[in-house]
């Protein structure tokens, strides 16, 4: 085909295809635009998230609990898919602790197992129920948040804290294993070691040596 031959081939082609390639770079370019602005806004919300988390250990601080509540209540609702909700909630329950607000404390708790979507802060939040749970006289409780902790998570203390709540419910052979299992978990120089030791040796037991 000569000159003209094939800039009528190339009109007559575009007359055919022109819409379709128009919809086509229109469609490319929303998606880009929109994949850029779905960024910008997961970025402002990790940025909100940081600040507000900011503003609640502000008022720690400050010892000012009606603002930690607040905040907290805003974190684990605007941010609760962030770590920060579940590290405001910790030290929320942790200040109601204090002040000797169990049910507040254990509420906070409960929150935050339910807000973090962090696995090893979900087993640290189990944790801590099971320590209050176990400090109210509710050893079977205890032993319920505990079995929802991953094996291999803290297990040196999720051992320990197994071995107190059995020794609360008079079984002392399963609390001897729970203490042996503490000390096959935890290093040597562990500061908890010789605490569960010492647990032991008020039972009459003595710790196992450890497989050569």
């Amino acid at each position: 085909m000569d000159e003209h031959e094939q800039g009528e081939l190339v009109r007559s082609w575009l007359r055919q295809n022109g819409a379709a390639i128009i919809g086509g770079v229109a469609i490319g370019l929303v998606g880009i635009l929109g994949w850029q602005w779905w960024q910008g806004s997961q970025m402002q919300h990790k940025y909100d998230a940081a600040a507000t988390y900011q503003a609640f250990e502000q008022a720690s601080q400050n010892g000012d609990n009606a603002a930690m509540e607040q905040l907290a209540g805003e974190l684990g609702g605007r941010f609760s898919k962030t770590p920060y909700a579940t590290l405001a909630l910790l030290e929320l329950a942790d200040t109601k602790l204090t002040a000797g607000d169990l049910e507040g404390a254990r509420d906070a708790y409960a929150t935050a197992a339910g807000a973090s979507p962090d696995p090893a802060l979900v087993s640290l939040v189990q944790l801590r129920l099971a320590r209050l749970e176990l400090a109210a006289g509710k050893a079977e409780e205890a032993l319920t948040h505990l079995a929802k902790i991953p094996a291999g998570d803290y297990a040196g203390l999720v051992a320990e804290l197994r071995g107190d709540a059995l020794v609360a419910l008079g079984r002392s052979a399963e609390a001897g294993n729970a203490y042996q299992e503490a000390l096959t978990s935890l290093e040597t120089g562990a500061p908890n070691r010789f605490i569960v030791e010492m647990k032991m040796a008020d039972m009459g037991l003595a710790p196992s040596e450890p497989e050569a």
